[in-house]
């Protein structure tokens, strides 16, 4: 009868623990958009991370092009805007969602995508361009507006 309880304990201490985890544990957050049929640099994305704290703006064609050389530059960026990100982040909602949401550039609508990287595992969800999704609404926004920003000064 102890050792039924001590299981219990232990199996629910774990399942609690496991699920928990701390902005500073994340170590980067990714986000991009591709389309397949496409000329000219079809491909943006920014790398945002905490070691050093900056974030990497890039975009490139799909194929080799003399006109579109891949361009990446990184950027410094303040704490505040490191620790907004990090906060609009619900990890166990991001773990729970599919790693492909929707049809992501069926018929040439894009893809757009976000990839997380925390001291435990990376997850990679890759969703229809411009759209939302459910429970990282904020994530999402946040990083619209830095790629934006970003690489248009590239």
């Amino acid at each position: 009868m102890q050792s039924s309880w001590l299981c219990f304990f232990i199996i629910t201490f774990l399942t609690v623990t496991h699920g928990q985890f701390e902005g500073k544990d994340v170590r980067s957050i990714a986000s991009g958009t591709s389309f397949g049929m496409c000329a000219g640099y079809c491909q943006q994305s920014i790398n945002v991370t905490s070691d050093p704290l900056q974030v990497v703006a890039s975009k490139r064609p799909n194929f080799d092009q003399e006109s579109y050389p891949p361009v990446q530059r990184p950027f410094p960026i303040p704490t505040s805007q490191w620790e907004q990100l990090v906060s609009s982040l619900n990890l166990k909602t991001f773990l729970a969602l599919d790693n492909t949401i929707g049809c992501p550039d069926c018929a040439d609508g894009g893809a757009e995508w976000i990839q997380v990287d925390w001291l435990d595992g990376t997850k990679h969800v890759t969703f229809d361009y411009g759209r939302t999704v459910d429970g990282i609404e904020d994530l999402i926004k946040k990083l619209r507006q830095m790629r934006e920003e970003y690489v248009s000064q590239l």
